[in-house]
């Protein structure tokens, strides 16, 4: 996956510490968050026809649920 990817290319340049493999989980949530918020304010607030495209919200919902089940950094592909 591209999350996969990203993590394998950063950690070739620089391993990740044992605590910040354990925090990756709600890290991962936490910008899950930030993104549906986002795009849930967007959603309600931007008239129609605004200069902000509206996105639909309900795709970061899903994936702050795949994080969240989320129960050890080995399930992202980490060691």
């Amino acid at each position: 996956t591209k999350g996969t990817a990203l993590l394998a290319g950063y950690q070739s340049v620089r391993p990740l510490e044992a605590e910040e493999k354990a925090a990756l989980p709600m890290l991962a949530r936490g910008s899950a968050l930030r993104f549906m918020l986002t795009r849930l304010y967007d959603w309600l607030t931007v008239p129609d026809g605004g200069l902000v495209m509206k996105r639909d919200p309900t795709e970061y919902i899903r994936r702050m649920r795949f994080h969240r089940a989320i129960k050890s950094p080995s399930e992202y592909g980490l060691t």
